[in-house]
């Protein structure tokens, strides 16, 4: 009989501890988080008092992260301590961008801080921003360019979608094949959407932008091809 009440509790002491080591299993067998990565680039031509795009994309593993807590750009001149921190805007696929002016030539820092998934990375790319050309100066290299974007919109009213139309002209004459996206952002928020305009011929780019609420909007015409980048900021009122 003592044999027996001794097997039967050896046998729950065992199941005991089998029980207690199984969320140690679990812990071992977890998986670990892949790590993110930052990349940065900046659009536009790099001349001082020029506005240009800071821009990062975002990317865990082979998936882009749309949904980061916060992207912040630090800029500051190589050799000082005087920085800037610019909040970048989510614009779609993993990409973050922000505008920004070099005021002056020299060599900068730009740091990109992204916090998203309980992770931060913060990339970093060294930009030199040479002397402004005077005119007649590397004409041959750089030769100059004249874009024009000539906006309209129907009649807006909350609760409907307008018609966007941006006519671009490169040197007078009709740019096309470019990128062409419309900004648009509600005045005083900080929040922007971008709607692609779809190319009508001739260098006329449109699409149909909705609007939820009344009040005054910000939009942003931005123009891309090959070394050209412009835009064109516009205020409209929705009723």
């Amino acid at each position: 009989m003592k044999k027996f009440y001794m097997c039967t509790a050896l046998l729950f002491m065992l199941a005991g501890c089998q029980e207690s080591e199984m969320p140690e299993d679990k812990e071992v067998n977890s998986a670990v988080p892949e790590s993110m990565d930052a990349s940065i680039v900046i659009k536009g031509k790099l001349e001082p008092g020029k506005e240009v795009i800071l821009e990062t994309t975002v990317k865990q593993g082979s998936q882009f992260v749309n949904e980061a807590d916060e992207v912040m750009f630090e800029v500051r001149k190589s050799g000082q301590d005087k920085r800037q921190m610019l909040e970048a805007k989510n614009t779609g696929s993993g990409t973050y961008q922000v505008m920004h002016t070099f005021d002056e030539q020299g060599k900068y820092i730009v740091v990109s801080h992204v916090t998203a998934k309980d992770l931060h990375v913060m990339p970093e790319k060294e930009v030199v921003v040479p002397e402004h050309e005077s005119e007649g100066a590397g004409a041959s290299v750089h030769p100059s360019t004249d874009v024009s974007i000539e906006f309209q919109s129907n009649p807006v009213k909350a609760g409907n979608s307008s018609n966007f139309e941006a006519n671009v002209e490169l040197d007078g004459k009709p740019l096309t094949n470019a990128d062409v996206n419309f900004e648009v952002w509600k005045e005083g928020s900080e929040e922007s959407h971008f709607t692609k305009a779809e190319e009508d011929g001739n260098g006329t780019y449109q699409n149909k932008v909705s609007f939820e609420e009344s009040g005054t909007y910000k939009v942003q015409v931005h123009v891309e091809k090959d070394e050209v980048h412009e835009h064109q900021l516009q205020t409209i009122q929705v009723n």
